[in-house]
């Protein structure tokens, strides 16, 4: 909860400060010494910052007026790869990337923004949940069923008994969609989850409506071109209200993707083969030529083995003699094995079998897919930003405008950044750190961690980043910046 104290085994304290997103104030962690030789390792390198932007690039934008720098690779940057994990709790300092220097000069800021990923689709059409006004549909009627059999051992709450507003009812285009409404829209509202989906204009939209009494406001919210991604969260508010464990509802799982299935097993294999250890062939061990990795280059090698090891007719009948042919002339380009897992869900065992046959991989290392996988995929999970110096008097905060938390009962105005006026703003204080945490604990990127870099009044802001994946972060950034 907020205010909680957690001191780790090395002193490092950390001091909750927002619970969505989760914030962190981070005590003990660095030194003014340590603080120095960050910037003093990243300054000759510091160039205009950039964003993520379409097709992996990297591009200018007027949002983002600081400066920064990666710092280079070596046993003082290695050695903050090791803490960093350590104070996020993370099973490996590979999940760490280099320590980022950043610059802020007085009125250089950086607006809302998230920290994770987004220019690369990696999901096949179709492989992410079915939400919608069907899938409505759906759950309305297994609640009613499932209510009316509860009802027979138990007492339920009067607007949820058959009859009442909030019995649901799948046919009902006005009394229970407008009722279930009146109980998600407080709840949202509160939590500013539209606005953290840049959703404003659908918030007055359903306060309107649903205050009219307006007929097929759900239909109007649930298609397919709308807002259909809001379903669980109306049957989460309407559950709560209810407060019944028999009635909490799993949606439908989407249909299995080889992609998926790709990423889950890269991810099992590293960790049996770490547990392993001098079991696992030695082609296949971390130093091997076919370790696997969530690199481009490993899905490369894939590729080829493929198309070294199994005939034509073999690899026909799982793909189709198009795909075969596309996939030969176009041996060695980049993403070509994840472009035709998208297409062909039966070659994520094909490709998996014939990395097992190359390695010679004992019993302990055969895998076997699983009926369903959630859709991982490498991706930042948890920033650590470093406050390097104290020379900002007035403004630099980081701040989370979507947050209902407050660092503090001070009004926050700043030049040119708007979003500084609200949320939880964290002051720059010297050799403190903000933790924050950019996914939910489910693995979705967390749309409430939208942060900014506040403009300095006046001196100039050090800081440095340190970005820390699901998984190993030098592979996570291949994956995402190789064009």
């Amino acid at each position: 909860k907020k205010g909680y104290k957690y001191v780790l085994e090395d002193g490092v304290t950390l001091t909750m400060v927002g619970v969505s997103p989760k914030v962190f104030d981070v005590e003990y962690f660095l030194s003014q010494e340590e603080a120095d030789k960050i910037i003093e390792l990243g300054s000759p390198n510091l160039d205009r910052s950039k964003v993520d932007g379409s097709n992996s690039s990297k591009v200018v934008t007027k949002s983002r007026t600081s400066h920064t720098a990666f710092l280079p690779d070596g046993f003082f940057t290695r050695d903050f790869r090791v803490r960093s994990a350590r104070v996020a709790r993370l099973s490996s300092p590979a999940f760490a990337e280099r320590l980022q220097l950043v610059r802020y000069n007085a009125g250089e800021f950086y607006r809302k923004h998230l920290d994770t990923f987004a220019s690369r689709e990696f999901l096949p059409k179709g492989g992410q949940h079915a939400f919608g006004l069907e899938a409505y549909k759906v759950w309305a009627n297994w609640a009613a069923e499932k209510l009316r059999k509860l009802s027979e051992q138990r007492d339920i709450p009067e607007d949820f008994r058959e009859g009442g507003p909030l019995f649901p009812n799948a046919e009902d285009n006005q009394r229970f969609p407008n009722a279930m409404l009146t109980l998600f829209y407080p709840a949202a509202n509160a939590s500013n989850l539209f606005r953290a989906l840049s959703d404003e204009e659908w918030l007055s939209w359903l306060g309107e409506n649903v205050d009219k009494n307006a007929t097929g406001v759900m239909e109007g919210l649930l298609a397919a071109e709308k807002k259909p991604h809001y379903l669980p969260l109306l049957v989460k508010a309407w559950e709560d209200a209810l407060g019944l464990p028999e009635l909490h509802y799993t949606f439908p799982k989407p249909a299995v993707n080889a992609v998926s299935h790709f990423f889950a097993w890269v991810r099992w294999a590293k960790e049996r083969i770490d547990f392993l250890g001098d079991d696992v062939p030695v082609v296949g061990r971390p130093t091997g030529e076919l370790y696997p990795k969530f690199t481009v280059e490993f899905q490369e090698k894939l590729l080829g083995c493929i198309l070294d090891d199994h005939s034509e007719g073999l690899v026909t009948r799982v793909t189709n003699a198009e795909w075969y042919s596309w996939m030969v002339s176009n041996r060695g380009n980049n993403h070509v094995l994840f472009k035709v897992l998208k297409v062909f869900p039966q070659l994520a065992e094909l490709t998996i079998k014939t990395w097992e046959a190359r390695v010679g991989a004992p019993t302990q290392l055969r895998y076997k897919l699983p009926e369903y996988v959630k859709h991982f995929h490498p991706q930042r999970y948890v920033t650590l930003f470093l406050y390097l110096n104290n020379q900002t008097k007035v403004g630099g905060e980081t701040v989370f405008p979507y947050s209902v938390d407050r660092f503090s009962d001070e009004e926050i105005v700043r030049d040119g950044m708007d979003e500084c006026s609200s949320g939880l703003a964290v002051p720059p204080l010297g050799l403190h750190a903000s933790l924050f945490y950019v996914q939910t604990p489910e693995g979705d990127v967390d749309d409430m961690s939208r942060h900014g870099g506040c403009p300095p009044h006046e001196g100039t802001k050090w800081g440095s980043n340190s970005f820390m994946w699901d998984s190993d972060a030098d592979e996570g950034a291949d994956l995402w910046t190789t064009k």
